[in-house]
């Protein structure tokens, strides 16, 4: 879909934006990256709050601990808490030298197409937990390309994109290298394009994206 925007009906919208953001604007200051990572943070910490109330509760009584047990383990489920072990850590790398024309340039390039498609692949090869540059892959994580950036979960990343997982080293390196893989296919366009290698512990941390439900609803019979 396509839409026209000419200047009055630019000007008519800056009219309705909060003044600070048109101040920010007007400067060309308006980067809500640093607005997002600060929810971000702030988010992390409301679920350690949480789950230290979570644990506070527990104590009281052996229902409790068993509960609080089951939380824990949904939570862990649901990418909402840190995590830590061994796995491996995969960077993917725009090609140095692009090709002389837009078809071949484009192969060089990483796309939304190729991360999603790692970490589709990483999970088949038995990844419990994965991040892309640092931000957890949850439930309802989304990859895709806007221009020359890729979003995660709408928060912009670039090349070098790096993917860590958690789960058997061994097991995840063999497995993202068996032939006819998503990782030769990138290598047969540069090998620099990609790295990988296994190790024995990283922390990732929570998901930070968005848990509401807009439609979605546990069924009236089911609570």
């Amino acid at each position: 879909s396509l839409a026209w925007i000419g200047n009055d009906q630019k000007n008519t919208r800056l009219k309705h934006l909060d003044p600070d953001l048109l101040n920010r604007y007007s400067q060309g200051t308006l980067d809500l990256s640093k607005d997002n990572e600060n929810l971000r943070l702030e988010m992390t910490k409301l679920r350690e709050e949480n789950t230290k109330l979570q644990n506070a509760v527990a104590q009281n009584s052996n229902a409790s601990q068993s509960l609080n047990k089951s939380l824990q383990e949904q939570k862990l489920f649901a990418a909402l808490t840190e995590v830590e072990g061994p796995g491996v850590v995969i960077t993917l790398k725009d090609a140095h030298s692009q090709g002389p024309d837009q078809a071949a340039s484009m192969v060089q390039i990483i796309h939304d197409t190729d991360v999603l498609r790692v970490v589709n692949e990483l999970k088949n090869t038995g990844a419990e937990a994965v991040t892309v540059n640092n931000r957890r892959v949850g439930p309802n994580t989304n990859f895709r390309c806007v221009g020359t950036t890729i979003l995660v979960d709408e928060v912009k990343i670039a090349s070098p994109v790096v993917i860590r997982a958690v789960g058997e080293a061994d097991t995840l390196f063999g497995g993202m290298n068996l032939p006819g893989g998503v990782l030769e296919e990138i290598r047969m366009t540069d090998p620099k394009m990609v790295e990988i290698q296994p190790v024995q512990r990283m922390r990732l941390p929570a998901y930070s994206g968005t848990t509401t439900f807009k439609f979605a609803k546990v069924p009236e019979d089911k609570k």
